[in-house]
């Protein structure tokens, strides 16, 4: 397999290695997807036959569908294309509700940022006085710029940075903060438009103007908690309410927590019965894995299941995976530089599929598939528009909003953005201006315990 990928990549025997490529590659991404679709299909069936019962019965319809073609295609009695439809149509759905849900935790997100920062708001001014007089600044600086540096590792001293960064109050006027929006557009410039579309549409969500497709009445519950939440006065509130909207939010993020978990185990199940009807019909005779993967699934769509049945399968997959990441790793190459050699070949349809299938399999469990066919340039016209058409969204935001969660969606927003920090006097400075400077004492004082809390787990 190292010898034909190695060939492929320097454009040896193409029209020999191309097939030869097809003819490995069906059969070890049958078993691939084989042994994904029986693990996944297991833990899904299990879930929602014990603790996510309740929650399976309200979403019954898509669990029945799911069922029904794992039953279909574990029997050998499957119409490949039309249950392939079925799949790609759930498959939306399920990626829609995702929106959905995305945007609800986003917006849960925020208004945790906004709430945890009035933790001491109702404390008496002594109190609060006193709470910060315990904390010597020079000293608390000196343990979180060691907790910052103290690694060798760039990428974990990334990490740290971005994840005290976050929790600083922040202090930055709308023009420097639009700025700062524009520079990490402009990275985008030359590269793929769903990488750009993608990184944007992350922007809106964390600053609360993305609106997912409408499923008014479907998840009243959630409705209600982020309703209530947004409609907040967060500038006047009292104790009583306060307490009233942090049991919202625990509720709210409870429940979106148990949903997406759901239709995480659904989609996955989701993709690897797509996945199966996109490859099987090249396969040929069928391996004993194969045989044997198929008659648990019909075990499972009848919620029929023992741990018993996975006990041949184990460690069977990671040989697969292992082997899947060769092949993979030429695949791009393949479908944009060999266009030619593959039309001659009629393997233009296979390929199409084949790319699919790798994505579907793949940890993107969401992935646009079309998206990914597509491939087009972000020229400097289109980053600039979409980032203009960003700015506006985001602008008319900041303005319709109390002034506590104007400072939660920036700080949303800067999280996401690359950080512009050269060097660690310019990170010193940073938190002496916005956490030292800081002028709520309440924001201060929580922010500062959040912190202390941060270096003592770094330190155990």
């Amino acid at each position: 397999m190292k010898r034909l990928i190695h060939e492929i990549h320097e454009g040896r025997n193409l029209k020999k290695n191309l097939l030869k490529y097809r003819d490995m590659a069906i059969p070890l991404y049958v078993e691939y997807a084989s042994l994904e679709l029986t693990f996944s299909a297991f833990t899904l069936i299990q879930e929602i036959t014990e603790e996510k019962r309740e929650l399976a019965e309200r979403e019954n319809k898509v669990v029945s569908v799911v069922t029904a073609a794992l039953d279909a295609v574990g029997r050998g009695e499957a119409d490949y294309d039309e249950i392939a439809g079925q799949m790609r149509d759930l498959r939306d759905e399920i990626t829609k509700k995702m929106d959905l849900f995305t945007a609800y935790t986003d917006r849960m997100i925020c208004y945790e940022y906004v709430l945890n920062r009035m933790e001491l708001k109702f404390l008496s001014e002594d109190e609060l006085k006193e709470q910060l007089a315990s904390f010597d600044e020079e000293l608390y600086l000196k343990e979180l710029l060691a907790y910052l540096f103290v690694d060798k590792d760039q990428s974990v001293v990334r990490d740290k940075l971005r994840l005290v960064m976050s929790q600083l109050p922040v202090y930055m006027t709308k023009s420097k903060f639009f700025e700062r929006i524009k520079e990490a557009l402009t990275l985008y410039r030359d590269g793929e438009k769903a990488a750009l579309d993608d990184f944007l549409y992350m922007l809106r969500t964390s600053a609360l103007i993305y609106e997912p497709e409408n499923y008014v009445g479907e998840y009243e519950g959630l409705e209600q908690w982020i309703k209530q939440l947004s409609e907040a006065d967060y500038s006047n509130l009292d104790a009583d309410r306060y307490e009233e909207l942090v049991q919202s939010l625990e509720q709210g993020a409870e429940a979106i927590h148990e949903v997406t978990d759901f239709y995480y185990s659904l989609q996955k199940v989701v993709n690897c019965i797509y996945a199966m009807c996109l490859i099987l019909p090249y396969c040929g005779e069928q391996t004993k894995l194969v045989t044997a993967c198929r008659s648990i699934w019909v075990c499972l769509a009848k919620k029929e299941y023992m741990d018993e049945m996975l006990e041949p399968l184990e460690g069977r997959i990671e040989d697969k995976v292992e082997k899947t990441s060769y092949m993979e790793s030429v695949l791009f190459e393949i479908k944009s530089s060999y266009k030619k050699e593959l039309s001659e070949l009629s393997l233009t349809g296979f390929f199409d599929d084949f790319s699919a299938v790798a994505n579907l399999l793949s940890d993107s469990l969401f992935i646009d598939l079309d998206k990914v066919a597509k491939m087009e340039k972000a020229d400097a016209k289109y980053v600039r528009e979409r980032t203009d058409k960003f700015l506006e969204k985001l602008s008319c935001k900041l303005k319709s909003v109390d002034r506590p969660v104007k400072r939660a969606i920036m700080a949303q927003v800067l999280d996401k953005l690359p950080m512009t920090f050269q060097r660690s006097e310019q990170v010193e400075e940073y938190i002496r201006v916005n956490l030292f400077g800081c002028q709520d004492k309440a924001e201060k004082c929580t922010v500062l315990k959040m912190l202390r809390d941060l270096i003592r787990e770094g330190n155990i």
